[in-house]
């Protein structure tokens, strides 16, 4: 099972230790399960690859976008949706109203994600006004340091823990335009190559969390944890 950095779902220490809301969930799923398994964690493209290509091999927190849907088979949901938005540093004027017309500026996305793939199904051009990072944990670093990117994407939740990690005062950014259509649903999803019947069995296991309480308990837990956006 493979995944990346981004707090406070997954969480990477300096000895490559993971904890999180979503390890959680997907500890307890595999708990449940009758498989063995080893969790690491890559540079989101790397996993990505992985995932896809490789017999039993399965990823989170990944979102179910349409152009993904034959890519990987998906066992479950791991979180409640949240939003999409685009940042940009406070004290520039925007004028974004719609999407649309976002396209006038230059938005710095990680290669693969969800800001990546959902912003090319809608229009979004590479090299024109995306500008694609394979190091996700560039993001904010470049909008602070490149004059010519102009925005970056990224989620409530996760924004204040990647200024964090990047060093950033979370007070220098500013939400410039919610991304309506664009929900972060995270997943817990494998390669296409591995077979329904583990697919099937992960994904009663997975369903058992919700109905049982285990997953409320999970993320009352880790709720209170979360740094909030001033």
């Amino acid at each position: 099972i493979v995944t990346e950095h981004l707090p406070p779902y997954q969480i990477e220490d300096e000895n490559k230790n993971l904890s999180g809301f979503a390890v959680d969930i997907i500890r307890e799923t595999m708990a449940r399960s009758h498989y063995a398994y080893s969790l690491k964690s890559y540079p989101w493209v790397r996993s990505y690859k992985l995932a896809q290509i490789k017999e039993n091999h399965c990823i989170f927190s990944i979102a179910r976008l349409k152009s993904r849907e034959d890519l990987f088979k998906w066992v479950g949901p791991i979180s409640k949706v949240n939003n999409t938005a685009m940042w940009g540093l406070k004290g520039q004027r925007f004028e974004i109203n719609k999407l649309e017309d976002a396209k006038n500026y230059t938005i710095a996305v990680n290669r693969d994600d969800i800001a990546h793939i959902g912003l090319l199904e809608r229009g979004f051009i590479e090299g024109i006004n995306l500008y694609v990072l394979d190091d996700s944990k560039s993001l904010i670093n470049i909008l602070i340091t490149r004059p010519e990117i102009n925005l970056i994407v990224a989620d409530d939740t996760t924004i204040s823990f990647r200024a964090e990690l990047s060093g950033v005062n979370i007070a220098k950014l500013q939400k410039v335009h919610d991304i309506k259509d664009l929900p972060l649903n995270f997943f817990f999803a494998c390669s296409p190559h591995t077979a329904d019947k583990v697919i099937q069995h992960l994904a009663i296991k997975l369903a058992s969390i919700y109905k049982d309480g285990t997953y409320e308990r999970i993320w009352a837990k880790w709720k209170s944890k979360l740094i909030k956006v001033p």
